[in-house]
Order: C-alpha cells, then structure tokens, then sequence
C-alpha cells in the first residue's frame, strides 16, 4: 500500500513514527515465521553437506567393493617395443609372449591428379566391395568421388581421403579398411562425354591383416593391436614383432615375458582414500560439538564442495554467528543413526580369511569416532598376504567383505530418491509451504493492520483540528462580546 504522512500539526505528535512502533510489536510474530523458515533452509543445507560427504564416502568404498578393484595388479612387459600391457584387474602371474605379425588395416591409393575439384571422371560407376557409386556431373572429381565413397562407408568398410603429395600431380585418393579383417576391391566403367574410357585404379601399399601372437605355447590371432579377451584383466597393446632368431623358412621368435603383479601401492591408495572420506563424515558430526571452530569448519566445507557431481548444494558453510551448519543438527536422531551405522559396519567382524576387522591391517579408531592407519602394519598386510587383505575389504564370493557392507548401506543412505537427504528436502518443502501460506497470511493481516492505524490516526488529527477550529471561534466570539459592552 502506498505510504501514508501526517503533518501532527493538530495533535503535535509524531504519528508516523508511533504507527511504526506499533507495528514493530506488531510484526514480531511474522519475523519469528520467517525466522523458522531461514533456520529450515540452513538444516536442509547442513543435511546437504552431510549428504555430499557421504556420497564422498560411497565412492571411496565403491573402489574397493568387489574383488576386482580390490585386488589391483599391475602389468609389466619385458620388451615395451614389442608390447606394452596394462592390468585392471589381472590375477596375478607369469606369461611368454611372442609376436608374429602385427595387425593392419588394407590401404589402396589412386594415381596422382592435378586437380581435385576439376571433372576428371566422366560418367559410369565405380564399385567398391561390390557397392555401386554412380559418377555423374554431381560427382566426377576426385573430392565428389571421396565424398560419395564416404557416404556409403558403413556398406563398404571402406574410408577415402585425399593427400597431397607435391608432385606435379600431387592429388591422391586413398582408401582405407575398416579393420585388419576387410579386404576391398575397386573397379570401373567410367567414360568420357565421347564414349572413350576413363582409366581409375588403384594400388594397394598395404594389405589387411590380422594380429598374430602366442601366448605360452597358444597361438591368437586379433583384428587390432590391442589384445583385450587373451589374457583376463590385461590388456596388451601390440607395438612390433618379435625377433627371429630363425630362418624365414622356419620363424622361431623369440619369447617376451609379461608379469602381473599385485599393486600394493595402488590398493593402499584406495585404503587411505576410505580413511579420508570416512573421517571427513566423523569430523563433520563432531564439529557439531565444538563452537566457532573455524579449521573444522574450512575443511568441511572443502570437503562438502569436493563432489562436483553431487545434486546436493550448499549455499552457506556457516550459520550466521560463524558456527559450522553442523551445529543445527547437533543431537539429530538421523545425523546419531548414520553415525552408529557407519561404526557398527566398522566394527562388525566379516568372513572368515586371514583378517576379519580392519584393526588387523593397521586402521584403528580413535577416541573420537575417526580412523587412523598404521602404516607400517598395513605395509606388511599388503606384503605378506595381499589376498588376505583383499578378501578382507571385498569378500571372497561367499560372504561380504567390509566395503561391500559399507557400499550397500551408503547407497540405500544416499539414494537420490528415498535416502536421507531425499527424504529431508521433501520434509523441509512441506514446511516451508505451510510456513509460507501463514507468512502470506500475516502479511495480509498487518497491511490491514496498519492501514487502520493510519486511519484511526488520520481521523483524530482531523477532530482534533475541528475542535482546535471550535476553540478558536468561541474564543474570538467571547472577545467580541466583552469589547461590545
């Protein structure tokens, strides 16, 4: 509503600044509406970090939920010139591995041309792996002849491209199969506008073939120089052929060795990453506890904004006094619930392997709730007994390791759909739509509220100018009458 001014001029008071007192007072119930709806918000938010963290957690232990990423090994090749290999999850062991023929692909090239926009090629077709192209005025140069081989690619299995050479008639086409299995043919009828024949050939510089190599005594052949499927979990990356040290009558070549190993270093990593992403959640619930705290604060909200990806945001890390968005969930059921959860599958002894809990390789809790390694303890877990640990952190098949325990829970805790953070933010958007319809409504009644006052105001500035008018006239009728006598 528009502002409304009294002049106080009749009554001498300050009638604008009395109706703003009055509303003041009157205003404290719909402060305290939008209060509450502020304090919601900043809960989701703390529920938010919480949410981020965990999903930081879910990703720690997704690294080492299954025994193929809990049991990493790494790939070494005897002679990277003639393969390089790359373990996932490889078992380990000892290979000789010898290469024979390397893999590639047919490349035919054309005669040189001097041009490659001008019409060259007449009228007829050209039949590539049996595709017929018709060439007509639309197509007859060399790059309309590349570009309507290319058109048809995916029948023929067969790229063209043009290369300059530098010559006086330097334009090539050259066409390239799809794999070392596709062998092409290319053939002709093209004419002159007079009925003479336009010669197009051309000349394979390389011949489609297959891979071929052995594998302890067991001959392989592949269409690429990436091996995938010989060898479980490693991948080989063919890069030249092994030497002969026989005739070419009878090849003998000679053998490379390849080594899979366990990766210590790699699956340590993966542990102390876990230690990392589990203390940042315990860190998170205890600076509930601990007031303007400004370290724990900075490395949860480090922590929080880490996960890029999350759907989680958080628009604050810090309450209005400075305090960390934790401190409003301080004493939560749920926050208490996640926490005695996490440490219950902590606790829990699984299998029945070399190691049952996580103490045993070196990762101890500490009075308040984090986890700290000894490394020299976990050094010789992973020296000594890597399945050990392994099975430990992953299962072996017939009962659950510790992070699969971890991995399950997490991803009921934080399902985008139904988990923790899901189910709040469904919760605070009930609230803050009841709290907006009674703020809408407050809103409402102290317009009318004081649109009244300034009326009530309004309306006795006006008496009492009428009477102040009254006063006046009676005053000056009586002088008049005393001067008359």
């Amino acid at each position: 509503m528009p502002d409304i001014t009294f002049s106080g001029l009749a009554s001498g008071m300050n009638t604008n600044d009395i109706v703003a007192k009055l509303m003041a007072i009157e205003q404290q119930p719909l402060d305290r509406l939008q209060a509450q709806k502020t304090s919601e918000g900043q809960r989701l938010q703390a529920y938010g970090q919480l949410n981020t963290l965990l999903q930081n957690l879910k990703t720690a232990v997704g690294a080492m939920n299954l025994s193929t990423n809990a049991s990493p090994t790494v790939a070494t090749s005897g002679n990277s010139g003639v393969f390089t290999a790359v373990s996932a999850s490889g078992t380990t062991g000892s290979y000789n591995i010898s290469v024979s023929q390397l893999a590639q692909v047919q490349k035919s090239v054309s005669s040189g041309y001097t041009s490659q926009t001008d019409p060259l090629f007449g009228n007829g077709t050209l039949t590539v792996n049996g595709q017929a192209i018709t060439i007509d005025d639309s197509n007859n140069s060399l790059r309309g002849i590349a570009q309507s081989l290319n058109a048809v690619a995916d029948q023929t299995g067969v790229t063209a491209s043009i290369i300059n050479d530098g010559s006086g008639t330097p334009y090539r086409l050259v066409l390239t199969g799809k794999d070392a299995s596709t062998n092409f043919t290319v053939e002709s009828d093209l004419q002159a506008a007079d009925g003479s024949p336009i010669p197009f050939g051309v000349i394979n510089t390389q011949n489609a073939q297959q891979a071929k190599l052995n594998i302890d005594g067991i001959d392989v052949v592949s269409n690429s120089n990436t091996i995938s499927g010989a060898i479980a979990g490693v991948v080989l990356n063919l890069t030249g052929v092994s030497q002969n040290t026989g005739t070419p009558e009878a090849p003998q070549y000679q053998k490379t060795s390849l080594n899979v190993t366990a990766d210590t270093d790699a699956l340590k990593g993966k542990i102390t990453d876990f230690v990392n992403a589990y203390n940042a959640v315990m860190n998170w619930v205890s600076s509930a506890y601990t007031t303007n705290n400004n370290s724990t604060t900075d490395s949860n909200s480090s922590s929080s904004s880490s996960s890029s990806s999350s759907s989680t945001s958080t628009d604050s890390t810090t309450t209005s006094d400075g305090n960390p968005l934790s401190t409003l969930l301080r004493g939560d059921a749920t926050v208490n619930s996640i926490k005695r959860s996490l440490q219950s599958i902590l606790g829990n002894a699984v299998g029945d392997g070399s190691f049952k809990i996580l103490a045993e390789i070196g990762i101890s809790t500490n009075r308040d709730g984090s986890l700290s390694i000894d490394s020299t303890k976990l050094n010789t877990a992973l020296d000594q007994n890597f399945t050990g640990v392994s099975e430990l952190l992953a299962g072996n098949g017939y009962t659950d390791g510790v992070m699969k325990r971890f991995n399950s829970y997490l991803l009921q805790v934080t399902s985008p759909s139904s988990g923790m953070y899901a189910s709040k933010q469904t919760i605070y958007n009930d609230k803050v739509k009841s709290l907006d319809a009674q703020i809408s409504v407050q809103t409402v009644a102290l317009d009318k509220r004081q649109a009244d006052l300034y009326a009530r105001f309004s309306a006795m500035e006006s008496l009492i100018s009428n009477l102040n008018s009254a006063s006046s006239y009676l005053t000056q009728f009586s002088l008049q009458q005393l001067s008359s006598r």
